[in-house]
């Protein structure tokens, strides 16, 4: 069977199982137990859990991973915003796969119980299929509606509180910089930060963080020096960083920089006060996106590079656990 034709036949089978899993209202775990494990990623393919011991360093794309190492499938999947909110964790998941045009987005919730995931919750459905992150924000779960240019809050349980609209609607295939496509979020002191994306406007935009106070009113939207930017990931210093995807880098609010891959994007950050976790992940067609595959840099804090991994699917997001 030629290449395209088993990829094709790959993507209808799993296209089929997550729209069963839907309408089954079933989260398909692949392995709950979480033991040893350093972060979660969320890809298109699955979310992942690695371990990792600080071993040697490698270069993006070689297929290095470090002595001590591993990576492991959690969950079978489509995911997006990941969030873990004191013994909870919480993930969008894109059940419809390419179809844009069905509402089959939906957010499920795990209990986090000892080492392992447990108690699996389907909490929302019904949602847009492109949304993004999420954050609990004042006690509520906040998920970017990125194709809406809207936050959807929830309670904890998944019940709807309201939808927040500070940005104007736009259609996504608009190009005079209207559509946003916001797709990070993150409650920064007493404000709220959003990502505003920008990578479809022409002439080419930078993008920006849009500051909002706690009614959700803009207050600024503040540029930053990358185009089609993700994540925004304070670390213990309150320093916020980015993802400047295009250029493969990550960068700091303070002016820092450093370079990731010459070949990938750069999406999905998570810092502890050890390592940096910064998400490879290659970009094409839409239609294809099911097919890419994609890796993490693991950095030390003085940003040196510590180990490569390949991972089956391209990383959208990442957390410490």
């Amino acid at each position: 069977m030629p290449d395209i034709d088993r990829f094709a036949a790959k993507s209808a089978l799993r296209e089929a199982m997550a729209r069963d899993a839907y309408a089954r209202g079933e989260v398909r775990i692949a392995d709950p137990d979480l033991a040893g494990q350093t972060w979660l990623v969320a890809s298109h393919r699955g979310l992942f859990a690695i371990a990792h011991d600080g071993g040697a360093g490698g270069e993006p794309g070689d297929g290095h991973t470090a002595a001590g190492a591993s990576v492991k499938t959690v969950l079978y999947g489509w995911f997006f915003g990941l969030c873990r909110h004191g013994d909870a964790l919480y993930l969008f998941e894109n059940c419809g796969h390419r179809d844009r045009t069905v509402p089959m987005g939906r957010i499920v919730r795990f209990d986090l119980a000892g080492d392992r995931l447990a108690a699996p919750d389907v909490l929302v459905t019904g949602l847009h299929t492109n949304c993004h992150q999420i954050a609990v924000v004042d006690g509520l779960l906040c998920v970017l509606d990125t194709a809406n240019q809207a936050i959807l809050r929830f309670t904890l349980d998944g019940r709807a509180v309201d939808v927040q609209r500070p940005f104007a609607a736009a259609p996504p295939h608009d190009t005079s910089g209207a559509y946003l496509h916001i797709n990070a979020i993150a409650s920064v002191g007493d404000r709220t930060a959003i990502m505003l994306h920008n990578g479809k406007a022409i002439p080419e935009k930078t993008s920006e963080l849009a500051w909002l106070d706690r009614d959700w009113q803009l207050i600024e939207r503040q540029p930053l020096p990358g185009h089609s930017c993700h994540d925004i990931v304070a670390d213990e210093r309150g320093m916020l960083w980015h993802c400047d995807s295009m250029a493969g880098d990550i960068i700091a609010s303070d002016g820092t920089r450093a370079h990731i891959t010459d070949t990938l994007m750069t999406r999905g950050l998570a810092i502890t006060p050890a390592a940096i976790i910064v998400g490879m992940s290659s970009f094409g067609p839409r239609h294809l996106r099911s097919k890419l595959h994609g890796g993490v840099m693991i950095l030390d804090r003085t940003l040196e590079r510590r180990a490569t991994m390949i991972l089956g699917g391209s990383p959208t997001d990442i957390i410490a656990l």
